[in-house]
């Protein structure tokens, strides 16, 4: 029973939405990243911006709408709280955040 338990357990993290743009193909949704703090996800995207080349690239990601508060389990977190200032989930493991 305590293994149920522990699942339900839920911590509050910052969900920034990313976009690909591809040339010839447009936009599509494409994940998003995770931090524990508005300031942790804005070090993120500079870190992000700041590794791109100075032309346009024929494909590139970037940030969709604005960062928001949301509910992940203690697992997602805590792997989070691990990382520098946060990490990403692509779509193919978004379904991480479905609660358990």
């Amino acid at each position: 029973m305590a293994n149920k338990t522990q699942n339900l357990e839920q911590r509050l993290a910052i969900r920034q939405d990313w976009e690909e743009s591809e040339r010839g193909w447009g936009v599509r949704p494409d994940g998003c990243s995770l931090h524990k703090t508005v300031g942790d996800c804005e070090q993120y995207i500079a870190k992000y911006w700041g590794s791109m080349p100075n032309s346009v690239p024929s494909e590139y990601e970037r940030p969709a709408g604005e960062p928001y508060h949301i509910s992940v389990s203690k697992e997602l977190y805590d792997e989070m709280a691990e990382s520098d200032c946060g990490m990403r989930l692509y779509d193919h493991s978004m379904n991480r955040l479905k609660n358990d």
